[in-house]
């Protein structure tokens, strides 16, 4: 499409982007928004749907690839003091982008009685027929940050699929989305509620389910022998994982420290057993 060029900050095509950080900012739950040229160009370069680009000129030419590739997403040009009028703060990035989000990833703290499903059961079917498979789950992530880090090393480590508490943080909010450096959106992912109902679906179809935890019982990473079909469970920094999700694993697993290290933060953590599990078997890597 060609660039369609914007003076006016009210303008209601520009809605999706107005007040981005604003108290109370509520954004419509079947959208997201991201940010920077890197972010936009992956988010272009995938299969999301894209409701419009914001961007400035120079901006725009940066992306002429991509957007040439997306001939049917809207794109709004403007000087940078309209983007900075528009989001409700310095816009230096200079580009952003309004996605539509699959109804696996419409998240529960987005507005109240907002629909949504869990793993799509053909998502779920045509992973359980495959001979070999890495599913990572993340359960109880407050921090978008650790999020988008965590989605950042399962596409860096070949994890076929990622699955999030739905209770924890957005993995298309803005900051896990730039936490993610935009790699969310090439990652398989999908919102999980009834987390244990899951695990035991992969486990009956042959997966083996290793629970990240320092636990008395949790063997050295060393020490653990890759399955082909492999379910990584990781809980949060301050609980660690539910005894639920421990009873329905086939073993546990830590990562061995020097004496007085008794942890590491999430998502550095998820992405060393990610790499020890996954990555280091993987021929493409």
């Amino acid at each position: 499409m060609t660039p369609v060029r914007v003076d006016d900050p009210d303008d209601p095509r520009l809605a999706d982007y107005r007040e981005l950080e604003a108290l109370g900012h509520r954004p419509d739950p079947r959208r997201f928004i991201a940010e920077s040229k890197l972010v936009v160009e992956r988010l272009l370069q995938s299969a999301y749907p894209i409701a419009s680009v914001l961007t400035t000129e120079s901006h725009c030419a940066r992306l002429g690839p991509a957007l040439a590739a997306r001939p049917e997403v809207p794109v709004y040009v403007g000087e940078q003091a309209l983007l900075r009028t528009v989001v409700g703060f310095n816009f230096h990035r200079g580009v952003a982008a309004c996605g539509l989000r699959p109804a696996a990833l419409r998240w529960n703290d987005m507005a109240p009685g907002t629909e949504h499903e869990d793993v799509p059961e053909d998502m779920l079917s045509a992973l359980c027929e495959r001979p070999a498979y890495t599913v990572a789950l993340a359960q109880g992530l407050s921090d978008p940050a650790n999020v988008g880090a965590i989605v950042r090393a399962a596409r860096a480590f070949g994890v076929d699929l990622l699955l999030l508490d739905r209770a924890g943080a957005d993995p298309l909010s803005r900051r896990a989305i730039r936490a993610a450096a935009g790699n969310v959106f090439a990652q398989g992912l999908a919102g999980v509620t009834d987390l244990v109902a899951v695990v035991e679906r992969l486990r009956r179809a042959g997966a083996t389910v290793l629970a990240a935890t320092p636990g008395p019982r949790a063997r050295p990473l060393g020490a653990v022998e890759r399955p082909a079909r492999l379910v990584i469970l990781v809980g949060s920094e301050g609980q660690g994982l539910p005894a639920a999700l421990r009873a329905v694993s086939d073993a546990e697993v830590a990562i061995p420290m020097r004496p007085g290290v008794d942890s590491l933060g999430v998502a550095a953590a998820t992405a060393i057993l990610l790499y020890a599990l996954a990555g280091a078997q993987d021929p493409g890597l």
